[in-house]
């Protein structure tokens, strides 16, 4: 890792790995009280039915997949589970990399890849860590990894979920200051998009995309690689 805001971001999340699910199940500084808390669960439904709509089987890919909140949907449905993540200590904390069918893999996502062919390669909350500069790059390596006709599925914050967070000390452009519960403080990449730049970004590397979003809180995409590239 060359780039040390990159760098500052991978240690951000290996130091989180241990409260990530605080968040996700809006626990400790993340309970917002009954009424956003009924939001986040309504509008987690909706992506959560978006995933259970696509068609997930046969080879599956899950880059950055954390503590495995997704995992754990994508794990019933496949016959294999590569899970790819920068942290080892998020890998540790996702009961999915303990399966049979899976193969857990710490690498820079920024850097790594392989030559196996996937039916499926779905992302949680990672391409707004991606920078601008860095898309491009970073999606030409999904769709080369996704067979013709795989499924991709995607989701992440919108910029409301992000103001809210507790966590968030301060933004000046793509960086993004975050605390941990100790206070600790790191410097990471937060980068918004619309659906329509993300669904040209997809089309570019061959992935025809329905990128949408939930009223408040999240975006979310399903998508199929198709057979003109």
């Amino acid at each position: 890792m060359t780039d040390p805001l990159l760098g500052e971001q991978r240690e951000y999340y290996e130091q989180r790995a241990g409260e990530y699910d605080d968040w996700w199940l809006r626990r400790g500084r993340y309970d917002q009280g009954p009424e956003e808390n009924a939001r986040w669960a309504a509008e987690g439904g909706e992506v959560r039915a978006a995933l259970d709509r696509l068609d997930v089987q046969g080879d599956v890919l899950e880059l950055a997949p954390g503590t495995g909140q997704w995992s754990r949907l994508l794990l019933p449905r496949c016959e294999t589970l590569t899970l790819v993540d920068g942290s080892p200590a998020m890998l540790a904390h996702n009961p999915a990399a303990a399966s049979r069918r899976s193969r857990a893999v710490v690498a820079d996502l920024f850097e790594w890849t392989t030559e196996e062919r996937f039916d499926v390669v779905a992302f949680g909350f990672w391409l707004s860590h991606v920078p601008e500069r860095l898309l491009g790059d970073f999606l030409a390596r999904v769709g080369a990894w996704l067979r013709p006709g795989g499924r991709l599925f995607y989701v992440d914050s919108r910029p409301y979920a992000s103001r809210v967070s507790p966590a968030l000390v301060a933004t000046d452009g793509e960086r993004h200051t975050r605390s941990l519960a100790d206070g600790r403080e790191f410097a990471i990449v937060k980068v918004f998009r619309t659906p329509e730049a993300l669904t040209a970004a997809f089309a570019a590397a061959g992935i025809d995309a329905e990128v949408c979003e939930t009223a408040t809180l999240f975006q979310y995409a399903t998508g199929v690689r198709n057979f003109r590239g």
